[in-house]
């Protein structure tokens, strides 16, 4: 006699949550120790505008989905905001804003990380759990939990899951959608329809790549249409099969329809079904942080620098309109969509096809095609890739043979492949994509592809129905156990993690940095190295030089800033008084993607530094007597002299290894009087010859 089902699909479950709120749990309990990331301010103080002004003129181009999920227990706490009439809002710069409102109106800054992170953290659970079932539903009941361990582990999926940004719904959504439509397309109820129709508009709002899930849809409708099987209508109390192709065809087409018609009335309601971005019955408003003739390349980006540094900045390409700004100009001018919307679009299509990025030790503005293959083996634990590789072997082995892969599988080795037609459509065309891609500025932009890894991933549990059982239940212990352990080791630094075969943390920022390695998480471990420095009575310096959106100074941290000016919006004196003492250099400075002087110190960035020297040292005592020009021209000069003091200073360090590593993005170095003067004044080592590409 058969034992009942019930219990055992309850213990199941009860398997999967305790998975899944381990997950939660990992994610969320490093909040403390991960400072507020670059990305963290903009989104949510864009967020909060949105669920109290009904207002869209902060950070448009990441998408409203995210922001309000990630912001919705704020609107539980007695937060204060800016005023509307405040000139940074009216301006739309939300960075300056957001500094206003995370660190200078008293707001509880770590309860509203932590409470965001916790909403976050939801989404990248229901992300686990879609792992889980695609696994278990193509390969069986051993795969699913294979996969679901390894994604539940995922240091990728656990930095991002505990984030309050826009990559984790971004994942969800598409990998939702692509399941949801595909059951749609195979049997049709109105559950299905309203739930795809849902999932595909919020795919749309949770970030401007979203819209990518058009032409994955499209592929699917045609893989469907290939395969004669019936579709299966069930509106009603009774069901329809229709067989013809024909009417297949035209069915699924009309369901494709309404799904895309129902994500735009989603995509309009995730923007208060107003076409204005801004809400003037609130407050007044002058533009968008750029204007919609910058956004459309019909202007230049007014850059207002008066540095004789920007002679070295990278330059972005000048204003050359394209088919794509093109049709977002048309969508405008007949209000197709939010106009927030088509500006983030618009925004994120611009900049994303130039922008200063470092891999290995180079510079580029048009990336690499090896960036992101190289980011996901580097940052992808070893015993994970074992098990993908040991998963389509056993998928072969079973294509070969004509076997199932797994218990529950198709026999037919093409029934599985079109089961998987969603993954696996959604893997190739992405993966395309991103190594086309121009913007490489993080790991993190190929998120939605981990679950289908895992995925298959999971399949090597089909080695378990061959003649290699033994071997193959050993292996997959010992592979999810260490790849569990891996995760485990590099906790609270989720965000920094690299395979240990690459020198893990410590030699991570040799390779990749930015929000790959160092999003300006490091200020929490900061405050505790200088609490423990103090305690030891060491009263040396310590000069920091930080990159990211968190506060040094709302933090009262005891450091002296040096060489960080883009990244402090707060009143200081330049250029700051060095002398021997602890030297901590964000890792993203350090290899100075975002400064004009990047690339290797230069003769032409010597003599600049010469000019400049010469010229302060001739300045007149009493300032007093210049005029308001000069007086500028002074200030500037201060300003470059600092940052070309940095350069100089990277450039001393050479190679030098960083004492410690703090937070998994801070590089610590000590320099004695003697080094610090040679590093700015003595002669300097051999320079580069050219600039960076």
């Amino acid at each position: 006699m058969m034992p009942p089902a019930r219990p055992l699909r309850t213990r199941v479950a009860l398997l999967v949550a305790l998975v899944l709120s381990l997950y939660w749990l990992m994610a969320v309990s490093v909040s403390p120790h991960v400072g507020v990331t670059a990305d963290e301010v903009v989104h949510l103080t864009g967020g909060y505008s949105y669920w109290k002004f009904n207002d869209y003129r902060l950070h448009p181009e990441n998408g409203t989905l995210p922001m309000r999920i990630a912001t919705l227990p704020w609107l539980a706490m007695d937060l204060k905001f800016p005023p509307l009439d405040h000139p940074e809002w009216v301006a739309s710069r939300v960075n300056r804003l957001g500094d206003v409102f995370f660190f200078g109106l008293g707001n509880p800054v770590d309860l509203m990380l932590l409470t965001s992170r916790m909403m976050i953290a939801l989404v990248g659970a229901f992300t686990v759990w879609l792992t889980w079932r695609w696994a278990r539903g193509l390969f069986g009941a051993a795969a699913g939990w294979v996969a679901l361990i390894l994604a539940a582990f995922c240091p990728a999926l656990l930095a991002h899951g505990g984030l309050g940004t826009s990559d984790m719904a971004l994942t969800a959504c598409i990998l939702g959608t692509l399941s949801v439509y595909w059951q749609l397309l195979h049997r049709v109820t109105w559950w299905r329809l309203l739930a795809a129709a849902v999932a595909c508009g919020l795919t749309f709002l949770s970030k401007m790549s979203g819209v990518f899930v058009v032409p994955l849809i499209g592929a699917l409708l045609l893989v469907r249409w290939l395969r004669p099987v019936p579709l299966v209508i069930a509106l009603g109390c009774t069901e329809r099969w229709l067989r013809r192709r024909s009417a297949v065809m035209g069915t699924t087409l009309a369901l494709t329809l309404a799904v895309g018609a129902g994500s735009l009335v989603v995509l309009w309601a995730g923007y208060g079904f107003r076409y204005d971005g801004f809400n003037e019955k609130l407050s007044r408003a002058n533009d968008y942080y750029l204007s919609w003739d910058v956004i459309l390349e019909h202007k230049a980006i007014p850059w207002d620098d008066e540095s004789a540094l920007a002679r070295f900045a990278p330059q972005l390409r000048p204003p050359e309109p394209t088919a794509m700004t093109g049709l977002v100009g048309v969508l405008r001018d007949h209000r197709v969509l939010p106009e927030a919307y088509l500006w983030g679009f618009a925004h994120t299509y611009k900049f994303s096809r130039e922008r200063p990025a470092f891999l290995l030790g180079e510079y580029r503005k048009t990336g690499w095609a090896a960036f992101f293959p190289t980011a996901f083996l580097l940052k992808t634990p070893l015993p994970a890739l074992v098990l993908f590789v040991a998963g389509l072997a056993a998928l072969l082995v079973a294509w070969r043979r004509g076997t199932p892969p797994g218990p529950g599988s198709p026999r037919r080795p093409w029934a599985v492949v079109y089961r998987a037609a969603p993954l696996l459509i959604f893997f190739v065309v992405y993966w395309i994509m991103a190594v086309r891609m121009h913007l490489n500025i993080g790991h993190r932009h190929i998120l939605p592809t981990y679950p289908v890894f895992y995925v298959f991933a999971g399949a090597a549990a089909c080695w378990l129905a061959t003649k290699w059982r033994r071997w193959a239940v050993a292996g997959l212990i010992t592979a999810v156990a260490l790849h569990a352990a891996d995760s485990f080791a590099v906790r609270p630094n989720y965000l920094s993690y690299f395979q240990p075969l690459s020198g893990g943390v410590a030699r991570g920022y040799h390779y990749l940095v930015d929000s790959s390695y160092d999003w300006g998480q490091g200020l929490p471990d900061l405050a505790t190295w200088l609490d423990q420095k103090q305690q030891r009575g060491d009263r040396s310096t310590v000069y920091l030089t930080y990159f990211g959106a968190d506060s040094p100074r709302a933090r009262q941290l005891a450091v002296t800033r040096f060489g960080d000016e883009v990244n402090d919006i707060g009143p200081r004196v330049f250029p700051a008084q060095m002398h021997g003492g602890w030297f901590v250099i964000s890792a993203t400075h350090y290899q100075m993607v975002y400064m004009p002087i990047r690339g290797g110190w230069q003769p032409k960035h010597e003599a600049l530094y010469l000019e400049i020297l010469a010229r302060l040292r001739s300045t007149p005592a009493n300032r007093a007597s210049l005029s308001e020009a000069q007086q500028r021209k002074l200030s500037q000069d201060t300003m470059d002299l600092e940052l070309l003091q940095f350069g100089r200073l990277r450039h001393f360090l050479g190679d030098r290894e960083p004492v410690e590593i703090i937070g998994g993005s801070l590089l610590v170095f000590r320099l004695t009087d003697a080094e610090v003067q040679q590093a700015l004044y003595g002669p300097p080592a051999p320079m580069a010859r050219s600039a960076a590409p």
